[in-house]
This record gives structure tokens, C-alpha cells and sequence, in this order.
């Protein structure tokens, strides 16, 4: 936005006194958190401003009442519609905690207990591996059942089937790790949680909600996510100013719920002594206290997702402080939120945002800014320090080089006994040694690897004979995160079926509202240092020439994948993605060419030759992307979502079309 106008779109106040409380809706907070305002607006305005987003809204509570409420920027720009109190915002991942007080719920009215088989309330979940059996429904929300990670799409449109698609992937799949091992971010333990729900309550998820929670907490303006609702919502524009439609989260559990940064308050005000409970005490106490796993014991600082679906039950800096504060973020495509709450004080921050900034710095920087108001210590900002000075690497870690993956790929480690460095390079891709450049560097001193950039700091574990490298002390959270996993070298590798050494792939089953356009364009490769393994969704472990599993098995959102035959045509399958190699695209020629989805419904895809200016004619509810690949992720160069006219492509771009059985397309090359 140009030259934005620091107008005040929403604020009620109600100031505390030690004698009473009043309430005010003025255009400027009572003196009394003027602070916890100015810091608000300073950190939402820089982050409009700067266009990392299009709008926002925070609320904050104290002694259980909203004290500060402010919208910022228009959540539509046609029409200058600003951002309201009641305006709803997709609030991902913050969603989770709304299906773990409903289970809950159900565990107070005796229909469950939080250590019961998840198979024994939901027998249709069956997979490969006998060990799914030992999942309990708590590890569905410590994150430690051992599920390989997110079954679902942003979308749209109300187009999918979540619960059917999720069952049918884990009927295939193997787990990561043993049950209750350790926390690894799993989406899809949250929409087992809300299919048990539905199940034990008999009524939709959104249903029992709107009866058990948002009724009677007075959450007025919470519900399904803004592409179903549809009423008063923010909008999302990207870096052109392109306003993308409504983002529909089929998957409500896991992240597909809207709401408000009052609601957001009020519904974090259930967990406070003094506020209006819905749960049982017993229930209360579980949603607040450590959930830990079995790999706690073995790390350094207190674990991130030892918590009854909370990112962490006790943020270290307020900890050492005395204050428990609980905090959950939530991220979709278009939306970031996060609320922190402060049971013993009553107090709550929530904050969202449309665009792609972090709500999670605004909503602490404003939690510290209210403590400091009301007179009580907050953590201060830690302080600056010289780069560490590099120390001689104990020989006993020396024996962790090797090669290692994680949620982004494999790596290869190698320690630097000169530099006392631990340098992390990419797995080769026919680069010679002389033009390797580490993905990272790590500086040893005092039994840390530190990286100097970022100011993080790692560690070695060795557990159960895998060796894991550690985050440590990860900032504002202040918790530890296993990152790369040791995976050896195999005896007898063994090679895929078809070659997939610098290969693209195109998706076949994408719905015509799928939001991630990206993801429609994959690319696999090989590595000559690392037999048996190939790189597609990050790193596999080739098992059998049809059959590629999991090998950062101590990552989020990993997959699986296997090779099927359709009409000739050889595909990869995975985590509910199809995809055919490039060759299945149609030569696009000069001039018309017409395109007909067949009876089965796949997408059809064809190939520029060479360069050329396209335009289409597509049905009303078809899809149309212009994609170019590149070494990373492919350039999206026209999409019909948000797209019109004319674009030009360059040679060896593809073009993407998705509708119903039957749709026919035009596309005109000149």
C-alpha cells in the first residue's frame, strides 16, 4: 500500500482500575496500555507496510477482559471495507486447539479417555504397520504418533473429501517412528481427532463445536474457514496486488477453522482460573501440563510439542520468569495467527494477519509489552553477543559425518577439524568437490555447533542407535527440535524401475480449485554418493523397483511413493498425489489447439516447443496454469484463478488444464 493512512478502524477498551472497571470505545487506548497499543501498531503497520501483509487484526486480554482491540489496512481494497472486530481471518493450525478441547469434552462426558486406542473409536484406520495399534488419542496431540505427516490440500471450493482421502493413504503406509517416541508436527493426527468427534458425538465437527464451544463462549464470529462462510472476511492479495478468492481448509481439526483475535481471546480465557469453563478441572489440567515423549530425556532444553496440541506448554522466557505461557501458531497459503495465553493472569494475546508475516513475533512482542504495562517482569530482548570462538571438536562427535535428511532433503555432513567447523552440503547433483558449497556451517564451542548467521545453535543425540542433530534453544520458543536424522549407507542398494535422474513430473489429479499451483510440477533425482536413494517429496529410501519409503524419519510430512500403470501410462503415487512423467504432455503446436478432460477426469497438460504468446478459452469452472521450470521450485507464469489476457511462455514451458470429465479447453500459441 502507498502512503497508508494511520487510521484507528477498530478499538474498544475497557480500562482497569484497582477500585473498578470501566469500559470505553474511544479512538485511542486508556493510559494504562498505551504500550501494549503503540506496540501493536508499530509491528502491524511495518509489516503492511512493507507489503510482507495486506491486513490485520489483534486483540488483548487482562484479567479476563478485552482491554485492546485494532483492526489494520482494508480487508478489501475495491471497496475500502476495513478490518473490524468482527472480521474473521483463516486461523490454521490454531485450529488444533479447538479439536483438543473437543475431545476433551468428550472424554468429560465418558465417552473416551485420552489414552485409548485411536483404532478402538475409529476401526475403519488401519495401516500397513501392526504398530498403528498403539496410537492413543494423546498422541494425536503431543504430535508423537508416528503418521507420516499432511493428507490434504488448500483449495478453493468446497471440492474434497478429506477423511476418505486420509484413510485411504494410511491403509498404505507404514509409520515413521514407534508411537509416543517422540513430537513430530502431524497434521494428520488432527483429523483422525476430529473423525473421532464426529464419530463419538454424531454430529459434524463444525456442529459440535458451534453447540459446545463457540456458543457458549460467546464466539460469535468463529466457524468453517472464510472460503465456506463467506461473510465479513479479510482478503488476500499477493505481491502484484492480485486478490486471490476465499481459501477454503477442508480439513477443520488440523487447520481449517476462521475466527477473530476477540474470539481468539475469549476462547483462551476458558483455560483461566476465573473464566468461564466449558471443560471439567481435570480436563483444564490436561490441556495445560507437559506432554512428554520418549525422546525428551534425551535432549538438552525442554522439547517443542510436548503439549496437548499447544506448539509449546511453557515458553522458556516466561518460564524462568515464573509465568506459564502456552502458545499455538497456525499458518495457511494466505493467513498467520497465533495465540499466547497467560492462564494464571488471565491474560491473552491473538493476532492474525493476511500475507505471509509471522504473527508470532507481533503476538509476543505485544504479550511482553502488556506485562510491562501492568508493572510484571517480561524476558527481555536477549542480548547481542560476538560469534562464538571455535573450539577443538571432541573426537567421539567426529563419528557423526555421514550423510543425513531431514524435512528438506539428504545432506551430506562433514567435519572441518582445521576450522573446527561442522560444514552441511547438499547431496551432489554431478557437481565436482571444488564447486561444493555447504548449505550450512557450524561453528563447535562448548558442545554446541553454532551458526553464526541465524544465531541458532545444534547438538548430536544418539538414541535408540539412530544419531539425530538438534536444534537447541530455538528462538522465542526457547524449546529443542530434532532436525537431520543419520541414514546409512545400503549393502544392496536397489533401483527403481523407471529412470528418475533429473526427471519432471506432472500432477494428474489435481481439483480445479487447488490453491498451490506450484505442487502441480515436481521434479526427481538421483545421487551417484548415495545408492538406493532418490529425491522426490524429499529423500526416499528406494525399497523395491516399484516402491520408494521414508527416509528422514524423523521429519514432518514425508511420503511415500509407488509406481502404478494406467492406459500404458507409468505413474507415481504418493500421499494421494498422481503424477506422469513429462512425456505425457501434448507437443503444443502454432495456432489452436483443443484439449478435452477425458471420462476419468485428469488433468491434461501440453509443452511449448518453443517460444510463444497463449491465450484460452477454458469453461467457467476449469483451470488453466502456465508453468516454467526451473531448478527449484517452477515459475507460475498465468493462472486462470487470478489471471486474464494474454501471456507470453518461453520454449519448454508446460500448461496446465483441470475441469470436469468432458471440459474442453482452447488454447491459441502465436
Amino acid at each position: 500500500m502507498r502512503n497508508p493512512k494511520r487510521t484507528v478502524l477498530f478499538v474498544v477498551v475497557l480500562c482497569l482500575s484497582l477500585a473498578s472497571v470501566a469500559a470505553h470505545a474511544a479512538a485511542t487506548p486508556c493510559e494504562a496500555y498505551l504500550n501494549t497499543a503503540t506496540t501493536a501498531r508499530e509491528a502491524l503497520w511495518k509489516t503492511i507496510v512493507s507489503g510482507a501483509g495486506n491486513a490485520a487484526t489483534v486483540a488483548v486480554m487482562d484479567g479476563g477482559r478485552i482491554v485492546y482491540s485494532e483492526g489494520f489496512g482494508p480487508a478489501d481494497r475495491a471497496t475500502n471495507r476495513p478490518v473490524t472486530a468482527n472480521t474473521r481471518f483463516n486461523i490454521g493450525s490454531t485450529s488444533k486447539m479447538f479439536v483438543a478441547v473437543a475431545t476433551l469434552l468428550l472424554a468429560d462426558d465418558g465417552k473416551l479417555s485420552v489414552d485409548d486406542p485411536v483404532a478402538k473409536h475409529l476401526p475403519e484406520f488401519v495401516m500397513k504397520d501392526p504398530r498403528y495399534r498403539d496410537i492413543t488419542v494423546r498422541m494425536l496431540f503431543n504430535h508423537s504418533s508416528g503418521l507420516p505427516g499432511s493428507t490434504f490440500e488448500f483449495g478453493f471450493a468446497l471440492d474434497a473429501k478429506p477423511h476418505a482421502v486420509l484413510l485411504e493413504r494410511l491403509r498404505n503406509a507404514k509409520l515413521k517412528h514407534a508411537p509416543g517416541a517422540m513430537g513430530i508436527y502431524c497434521n494428520d493426527g488432527f483429523t483422525l481427532a476430529e473423525m473421532i468427534v464426529e464419530r463419538l458425538s454424531g454430529k459434524k465437527f463444525t456442529d459440535f463445536l458451534a453447540e459446545r464451544v463457540f456458543g457458549p463462549l460467546d464466539m460469535k464470529n468463529s466457524g468453517p474457514s472464510i472460503g465456506e462462510w463467506r461473510g465479513d472476511v479479510a482478503a488476500y492479495y499477493d505481491a502484484d496486488g492480485k486478490k486471490y478468492p476465499s481459501e477454503v481448509v477442508q480439513v477443520y481439526g488440523a487447520g481449517g477453522l476462521s475466527s477473530t483475535a476477540e474470539d481468539l481471546c475469549r476462547f483462551a480465557d476458558s483455560f483461566a482460573p476465573g473464566g468461564k469453563h466449558i471443560l471439567s478441572d481435570a480436563s483444564v489440567a490436561e490441556i495445560l501440563k507437559s506432554q512428554p515423549t520418549g525422546i525428551t530425556a534425551s535432549l538438552k532444553g525442554p522439547a517443542l510439542l510436548d503439549a496437548f496440541g499447544w506448539d509449546d506448554a511453557w515458553l522458556t522466557g516466561y518460564k524462568k520468569l515464573g509465568f506459564q505461557v502456552l502458545s499455538k501458531s497456525g499458518g495457511t497459503m494466505f493467513f498467520s495467527t497465533n495465540l499466547a495465553v497467560l492462564p494464571v493472569k488471565r491474560m491473552a494475546v491473538a493476532v492474525s494477519i493476511s500475507g505471509h508475516a509471522s504473527a508470532e513475533a507481533v503476538t509476543y512482542a505485544v504479550m511482553n509489552a502488556l506485562l510491562k504495562d501492568r508493572g510484571l517482569p517480561f524476558p527481555e530482548a536477549p542480548a547481542v553477543r560476538k560469534p562464538v570462538e571455535p573450539q577443538p571438536i571432541p573426537p567421539e562427535l567426529l563419528a557423526h559425518a555421514g550423510f543425513y535428511a531431514n524435512q528438506d532433503g539428504g545432506a551430506r555432513f562433514a567435519f572441518d577439524t582445521t576450522k573446527h567447523a561442522l560444514n552441511i552440503f547438499p547431496l551432489k547433483q554431478g557437481a565436482s568437490d571444488a564447486d561444493e558449497k555447504p548449505l550450512l556451517t557450524l561453528v563447535h564451542n562448548g558442545g554446541f555447533f553454532h551458526d553464526a548467521v541465524k544465531g541458532l545453535k545444534y547438538y548430536f543425540i544418539t538414541k535408540d542407535a539412530q544419531t539425530r542433530l538438534v536444534i537447541g534453544d530455538i528462538p522465542r520458543f526457547g524449546g529443542d527440535s530434532p532436525d537431520y536424522l543419520k541414514i546409512g549407507a545400503i549393502d544392496k542398494p536397489v533401483a527403481f524401475a523407471v529412470d528418475v535422474d533429473g526427471k519432471l513430473w506432472l500432477r494428474r489429479n489435481a481439483s480445479p480449485f487447488v490453491q498451490v499451483s506450484q505442487g502441480l510440477l515436481m521434479k526427481s533425482s538421483l545421487h551417484k554418493e548415495l545408492p538406493g536413494y532418490m529425491t522426490f517429496f524429499g529423500l526416499l529410501r528406494i525399497e523395491t523397483p516399484e516402491s520408494a519409503g521414508i527416509a528422514a524419519t524423523g521429519s514432518r510430512d514425508q511420503v511415500e511413493i509407488i509406481l502404478l500403470s494406467k492406459d500404458g501410462d507409468i505413474r507415481v503415487k504418493g500421499a494421494g498425489f498422481v503424477f506422469s512423467a513429462e512425456g505425457a504432455a501434448t507437443p503444443l503446436a502454432a495456432g489452436k489447439t483443443s484439449v478435452t478432460i477425458g471420462a476419468a477426469g485428469d488433468n491434461e497438460w501440453t509443452k511449448l516447443g518453443t517460444g510463444a504468446i497463449l491465450s484460452f478459452a477454458r469453461p467457467d469452472k476449469g483451470r488453466i496454469v502456465v508453468l516454467k521450470p526451473m531448478d527449484d521450485d517452477p515459475k507460475v507464469l498465468f493462472d486462470s484463478i487470478v489471471d486474464s489476457g494474454e501471456v507470453y511462455a518461453p520454449e519448454g514451458s508446460f500448461v496446465f488444464c483441470a475441469g470436469n470429465p468432458g471440459d474442453a479447453f482452447e488454447i491459441t500459441a502465436k
